[in-house]
Order: C-alpha cells, then structure tokens, then sequence
C-alpha cells in the first residue's frame, strides 16, 4: 500500500479492487483497478504504473476528453476507448472544456437540466453495452486491467458497481466502495470549490459543480434500481443485457478472487 500512497496525488482516486471481501475471500491483490485519468506527473508516478504489469486499459471517457487530458501508459499495454456516454446526449455531462465554459452562461432552468441529467444518466449507464461489454469482455478473458473515467466515480463507479456485485459483494458492501470516492477526492474537491467560490459566479453554478464533483447515495440507487427494477438478479441481468454467461462468471471468481486464508 505504501507506492499507492505515494501517488496519491497525482491518481487521486487510485483504487487496488483488491483486498475487497467477497462470499468465502476477497478479490486477488494486483487484477482489477479502478482509477481516475492516468497520466503520470513524476519518474515515481511512471514507475508506479509500471509496476502494476498492466495488460489492458480501458478509457470510459468522451474523444473530446481523451484529447485535452489523454492517458499516458507504459509500452505494451493495451489501450481501449469505450466511451460510456458515446453519442447519447449525456455527452455533454463529459467535464470538458467546452462543457465547463458553458456552465458560466447556463440560465436556472439549465442549471435544473443539469442536476436531473446527472441523475438520468446513472439510470442510463448500466445499460450502456457498447462500452461496458468492452470491459467485460477483457473480463472473461481474465486481463490484469485498470478502467477508468476522468474523476474515478461516476462512469467507473457504476462499472465497479456490477463487477462487485457479479463477484458476490452486497448492495452494502459496492455502495460503501462507491462512496469511498468522496474521501479519495476531498483534497481535489475542497481545491475546486475554493477556487470557484472567489469567483463572482451564481449560487446555482456552485451548487452544480459541488454535487457534480461528489458520489451520492441517491445516484448509486438510481443506477442499482436500474438494473434490479427489470432483474431479479445481477447474473441474469449481466446474461441477458451483455452475453456474460455463468460460465464466464465462475471465470471471472476464478481469476479474480481468492479464498480467505
């Protein structure tokens, strides 16, 4: 855990998936990792990912902020844009420049369409199978992988979401790790609100960047309300909506988890 530390400003919302319990263990160490926009600032940071023997990365992020704010991986590692958003009008959600700017001329009823088009687009995401089957699919062929959105928590907290509970973790269990986003990021969000509060700017785009930038309760139940509102459970959801078939689940236990000692 001590290299992780040492990085921790740089991928602020690192996360090791393993170490997490599951029925009888918990997820191997060095598999599965969950993180924020990778692009080292220091030889430490590079050294870092290098380490961690990567096979594949797969971006969630829009095009547009894969070109102002690209990855940057070491050789070999498999690079994979899967654009959660895509071309749905939750693109605009996407923290890009263009979308910032646009904040500072929003009128109250956009700031309003704002907030509700956070909320819709996590009953949107686990239906977004042009770019989570990606990442499911490096799944069953049981890649060390690390996946990921600008932030860590929204795009790549809903991923998370079905990855823990298709390995037998509680709704509890994946909210607590969900939440665990606004601890990872409180040094980056305090930064932030202080910045734009010295700002003559409306309550109302305060109000939008502070919920924007946090994890919230209500938007993991929306997501896990989407799926579990048409599904009796997280396999015959992952089966009928991406193919991933009990077989490919026992793999994925198998290679992802251990039994505890």
């Amino acid at each position: 855990m001590g290299k992780y530390r040492e990085t921790e400003i740089t991928f602020g919302n690192f996360r090791d998936m393993g170490g997490l319990a599951v029925p009888g263990g918990e997820i191997k160490r060095g598999k599965l990792f969950r993180t924020c926009r990778l692009k080292p600032k220091t030889e430490a940071d590079r050294e870092f990912l290098e380490s961690l023997g990567l096979e594949c990365v797969i971006d969630l992020r829009v095009p547009q902020e894969i070109r102002e704010k690209p990855d940057e991986l070491p050789k070999g590692v498999e690079y994979v844009n899967a654009s959660v958003f895509g071309d749905t009008k939750f693109q605009v959600l996407a923290p890009t420049t263009r979308s910032k700017l646009a904040l500072l001329f929003c009128t109250d009823e956009q700031f309003a369409e704002i907030l509700q088009g956070i909320r819709d687009s996590y009953a949107y995401m686990p239906y977004a199978k042009h770019a989570y089957s990606v990442l499911f699919e490096r799944l069953n062929a049981g890649k060390i992988l690390a996946f990921h959105c600008t932030a860590g928590k929204d795009r790549t907290g809903v991923a998370a979401m079905m990855i823990e509970l298709a390995l037998g973790r509680s709704k509890k269990q994946a909210k607590e790790e969900y939440m665990l986003s606004n601890v990872k990021r409180a040094h980056s969000n305090s930064r932030i609100i202080k910045l734009i509060k010295k700002l003559p700017l409306r309550d109302e785009l305060y109000e939008v960047v502070n919920y924007s930038s946090r994890v919230h309760e209500e938007l993991f139940d929306t997501a896990y309300d989407a799926i579990f509102s048409r599904y009796p459970t997280i396999e015959d959801f992952l089966r009928e909506e991406y193919g991933v078939t009990a077989e490919n689940l026992a793999d994925w236990k198998k290679f992802y988890t251990t039994a505890a000692e």
